[in-house]
């Protein structure tokens, strides 16, 4: 295919794709995914593009793909993990394997739009390559118009059936657009080659086809348009497939905010997500996650409504704090433990677990502005200690729950660890312990909760962040008789002139324990600390390092150790320097080699790669010596080798001389379509002829005149075209036959005349 019909047909697909891409905006609540997920469309389609070009097989050409993929993902998403900032490492594929967890982990459950995280860009940046590179070679390769559309429609097909409802009808008629735009380039391309047989009437085929083309894209933009405004095209579908699943819009039943921890650490950690404005820093929660099933941390809350008089506990010791949201997407509204107070825009409240959520389960709106009156009452060290084992009834029914199945050895641990402990504060304080002293904070490993995660977190791992950390502590404590909860939300964010700025890396996750009638904040999270609850804890006031939310200092950082009780009672809030008394040392668990084997096939296939690119054309090199070598003492064999050199160049190039065709007659074809210099390739074909027919050898002259004129004919071929394109030439596979076949080729022609 050549030409520039073959542009229209690759730019129309290449739109095609670009534009499948851009749907995928209804999966997420931002633009982030779009710079990548459209270079890895660009990616695609251009290596699919130059390989066919150059004529490579799909396998070459697949496997070059292939590796250019690994690069451009590992450089736009995994940098500070390459091997001389290009190629991937044994922790570069570690990450990527703990993305692509997080990211399966999270897809059964998170509905769109959700943030763009990185597992969710690494495989979907993926698919998008692989979905270019497949649609060229369908259309392209095996000239499949109808297969070619598939790619595209996949990814427009799983847009519609995972993302929202916003420009529907507008997307997929866009699509049509654009796919009938490629139907009739495609047709125009092989109806309208006008170097083949019956061009004019191909020509005149080629003449519907742009109708058709042009009606298509008025259909589609009709429909666009007029589809929207007729009635009832907003009305609710009369089979809900969506909900095929059992669930109803007037359920309460929350999805675990923890599905999205590692997605607002990372994904979206400098976004600001709200300010408050309030007289002292807390953890700024958003829901109380009471059901454990094994798998996920949930809970099934009935709300009532949330003006004015909540019904928490009222107390002397109380937090004013006025939020105005920002970029935060949630049902959710922040506020400090325990409300008491709201007033704002209409919202439900759950007394239960203190969360309050938007009305109707509308996401919060950026500019919103709302006021909670908190009791945040610091428990006494002393009411811990002296606090009894004893559980109410329905305080034990709902938050002692475990699976019947769930992991022994993870029970058997959490009662090795309180074996010493007398009393709940004491267990709990215990539990808390344990992983500040044997645990590390880090955000690249496998998300989740579940009992099989939470056994290899601490069995093998011993790395995680708040998920892990706070899951499995609150299960631990239901194991050994600890009524308690997950709470999510966030740390207090930065203070800037007065207003507490918060941002995805603040998101947050901890631990909450029924101790003296009461829910006890804990924290087993290295690098987080609660403002105030150092008292009980231990734990100094701490979050996250701004801008780098992997980084959460030493493990046991701004932790007291082994300070006694009557050491914790006096301690103030005011820690400023606090950390300088700390004698703790963590040890950091060992990640293991196991994704060392993973780099194995890729650095296999470089370096055959590499080794390629220098062996083809030193191979055609030296077949060429040996071809020149050969013809030293005979005349007809030098002049025949010159025309061999010329003739193979041109052979990369997609010009092979036919069996039937003439020395001269395949000069004035190349002259025509190449607009090289006629004079040097006709005396140079000439001479080939009389080598080849003559019943005289060539002279010498006749010789030198042939060689110079196949050097400068390949300077003037390799000069016209780029260094890429000579390379690409260069190391295809067909030029280390190219020159044998076009002698076997010219003795056919020779004894066919004989």
């Amino acid at each position: 295919m050549k030409g520039r019909s073959l542009w229209q047909v690759e730019v129309s697909l290449w739109l095609l794709t670009l534009l499948s891409v851009l749907t995928a905006r209804r999966l997420f609540d931002a633009w982030d995914y779009a710079p990548l997920w459209l270079m890895m469309a660009l990616g695609g389609h251009a290596s699919a593009a130059v390989t066919r070009r150059q004529r490579w097989p799909f396998a070459a050409a697949a496997t070059a793909s292939a590796v250019m993929l690994i690069i451009v993902e590992g450089l736009a998403l995994y940098s500070d993990t390459l091997w001389l900032r290009l190629l991937p490492t044994a922790e570069t594929l570690r990450q990527a394997a703990a993305d692509v967890t997080a990211a399966w982990d999270a897809f059964g459950i998170v509905e769109a739009p959700t943030p763009a995280t990185a597992g969710f860009l690494l495989v979907g940046g993926a698919v998008i390559w692989l979905a270019a590179f497949v649609a060229d070679a369908l259309a392209l390769r095996a000239q499949s118009v109808g297969e070619g559309l598939l790619p595209a429609f996949g990814v427009l097909a799983f847009v519609a059936a995972l993302g929202t409802d916003a420009w529907r009808i507008r997307s997929a008629a866009a699509m049509v657009v654009c796919a009938a735009a490629f139907v009739a380039a495609h047709g125009i391309h092989h109806t309208g080659d006008r170097t083949s047989v019956g061009a004019t009437d191909r020509r005149r085929a080629a003449v519907p086809m742009r109708t058709a083309l042009r009606l298509g894209i008025l259909a589609a933009l009709g429909a666009a348009l007029l589809v929207p405004l007729l009635p009832g095209s907003d009305a609710p579908a009369i089979v809900s497939w969506k909900d095929l699943d059992g669930s109803s819009p007037a359920s309460r039943v929350t999805i675990s905010p923890l599905v999205n921890a590692q997605g607002r650490l990372v994904g979206t950690s400098g976004a600001e997500l709200f300010r408050v404005e309030a007289d002292a820093p807390a953890y700024w929660r958003v829901s109380g996650l009471s059901r454990f099933d094994g798998t996920f941390w949930g809970s099934e809350q009935l709300y009532g409504d949330a003006s004015g008089h909540l019904d928490g506990r009222a107390s002397d010791e109380s937090l004013t704090q006025q939020f105005t949201i920002g970029a935060l997407d949630s049902i959710w509204l922040p506020a400090a433990y325990e409300p008491v107070a709201y007033d704002g825009p209409d919202a439900l409240y759950d007394p239960e677990t203190g969360t309050l959520v938007t009305e109707h389960s509308s996401e919060l709106e950026s500019g919103m502005t709302y006021t909670v009156n908190s009791n945040v009452n610091v428990p006494s060290v002393a009411g811990l200690v002296a606090a009894s084992g004893d559980v109410p009834s329905d305080i034990a029914e709902n938050y002692l729950d475990l699976p019947s199945d769930f992991n022994q050895r993870v029970v058997g641990l959490a009662a090795d660890i309180t074996a010493d402990a007398a009393g709940p504060y004491a267990k709990a304080l215990a539990l808390q312990n344990f992983f500040l002293e044997n645990f590390v904070y880090a955000l690249r490993v496998p998300s989740g909760h579940d009992a099989e995660r939470m056994e290899q977190f601490l069995f093998e791992e011993r790395r995680g962040y708040c998920e892990q950390f706070a899951g499995t502590y609150a299960a631990m404590a239901r194991a050994i008789g600890l009524p308690s909860r997950v709470a999510v939300g966030f740390t207090p964010g930065e203070l800037i002139d007065g207003v507490y700025v918060v941002r995805g890396e603040h998101y947050h996750a901890w631990p909450e324990v029924w101790i003296a009638g009461r829910w006890v904040y804990f924290e087993p999270t290295p690098g987080r600390g609660a403002p105030g609850a150092v008292v009980y804890t231990g734990v100094a006031p701490q979050q996250v390092v701004p801008g780098d939310p992997e980084a959460a200092g030493e493990a046991g950082s701004g932790f007291i150790g082994e300070l006694g009780l009557e050491d914790l009672e006096g301690l103030s809030g005011d820690l400023e320097g606090f950390v300088d008394v700390l004698d703790f040392e963590g040890s950091q668990a060992p990640t293991g080699n196991w994704s060392e084997w993973l780099v194995v096939p890729f650095y296999a296939v470089l370096a055959v790669g590499i080794g390629w690119l220098i062996m083809v054309p030193s191979a055609v090199r030296v077949r060429r010596a040996l071809h020149h070598r050969r013809a030293r003492h005979d005349a007809r064999a030098a002049v025949s080798a010159a025309w061999d050199d010329v003739a193979e160049t041109l052979f990369n190039l997609g010009f092979d001389q036919r069996a039937v065709e003439t020395h001269a007659e395949f000069a004035d074809r190349v002259d025509r379509r190449l607009r090289i210099d006629s004079g040097e390739m006709r005396s140079l074909a000439a001479a080939a002829q009389q080598a080849a027919y003559a019943a005289e050898p060539p002279t010498p002259q006749t010789v030198s005149e042939a060689k110079l004129d196949a050097q400068h004919l390949e300077g003037r071929i390799r000069s016209a075209r780029s260094r890429w394109d000579r390379i690409g030439t260069a190391c295809r596979p067909s030029a280390l036959t190219a020159g044998p076949r076009s002698r076997r080729r010219h003795r056919v022609g020779l004894n066919g005349r004989g």
